[in-house]
């Protein structure tokens, strides 16, 4: 009878070893979730991020108006001129570059912007900004829906001189590619891959130009550069050909006034001229994009 209890005890009493076991198994289970949640990525940017991204762009344009409306009404100005422009500028783009930055540093990211000063030759410029130019002709038939009244009146803001020069040979290159190349087709990378990357960061970059003539024509130079970037990492070089193309428009507009803002319609009236002239922007077009492409494909190593 003692014996009987003595066996019923011992298999109920705990054993030494089944303690070890249970604390080796949850120390084990411990360790992989915390393994587990630091290689887990977190989801940025969400949707939320990239809507607070615009609405901080849209606050940013009504505060920069404000400003440059009370600039004009203490200097005695009624069209915008070339240094106010600067100025609605510089505050239409920083706070969303800061915005941009600070939800990446939120999320234990960093800046992820990428010089590439390595990266750059004159060839791919070359071909980059034959490119960009070529697809404006391109375009026309497509960009004739829209209206050019707004077109128009940016144009006439923008004005020249200095001003005008350091605004968009210097300020919109910089800013721009930092932003929309850098900061956003990085991000969106991160959470949509390469693809989703290119088409969201020139999607983005269309939508800021407001005006719809801009915004087609900004959407595919958008896709031109954002592959420029994700082929070399280089924002300098997309920062250049950004630059010589925005530099060419205003020369354009400076040595020829209204004329330098026509289009290949405006300036060619015969129907059958204006065609040959199209078919021969098109094959530009088409050996640009190509010789563009060996270019990089040729002399750019890309971090996978």
């Amino acid at each position: 009878m003692n014996n009987e209890n003595v066996d019923r005890n011992d298999a109920l009493e705990p054993s030494s070893e089944g303690f070890e076991q249970c604390a080796e198994g949850a120390a084990k289970e411990s360790s992989t979730e915390v393994v587990e949640s630091v290689k887990k990525p977190s989801k940025f940017p969400t949707w939320t991020d990239l809507f607070a991204t615009v609405g901080v762009f849209v606050l940013s344009v009504l505060a920069g108006s404000v400003i440059a409306v009370a600039m004009m009404k203490l200097q005695g100005y009624e069209v915008m001129p070339p240094h106010v422009t600067f100025v609605y500028y510089l505050i239409q783009m920083l706070p969303v570059i800061a915005f941009v930055l600070w939800r990446r540093s939120k999320v234990g990211r960093d800046s992820g912007l990428h010089l590439g000063l390595r990266h750059i030759n004159m060839p791919m410029v070359l071909w980059g900004v034959l490119l960009v130019v070529a697809s404006g002709v391109v375009l026309e038939p497509l960009l004739a829906l829209f209206p050019t009244e707004g077109y128009n009146a940016v144009m006439q803001t923008i004005g020249l001189g200095g001003w005008a020069i350091l605004s968009t040979v210097v300020a919109a290159p910089i800013l721009e590619e930092v932003l929309f190349r850098g900061l956003i087709f990085e991000s969106c990378s991160e959470r949509f891959g390469r693809g989703g990357g290119l088409i969201l960061s020139a999607l983005f970059f269309g939508l800021i130009h407001v005006v719809p003539v801009q915004m087609v024509n900004a959407f595919v130079v958008g896709l031109i550069l954002g592959y420029v970037y994700l082929r070399t990492r280089s924002l300098l070089s997309v920062i250049v050909i950004h630059s010589v193309n925005n530099a060419i428009a205003y020369a354009s507009i400076a040595f020829f006034g209204d004329a330098g803002t026509a289009t290949l319609r405006d300036v060619v009236s015969q129907t059958w001229l204006y065609w040959t002239l199209y078919g021969i922007s098109a094959v530009v077009f088409l050996w640009a994009m190509f010789r563009l492409w060996k270019t990089l494909h040729d002399h750019v190593e890309v971090d996978e």
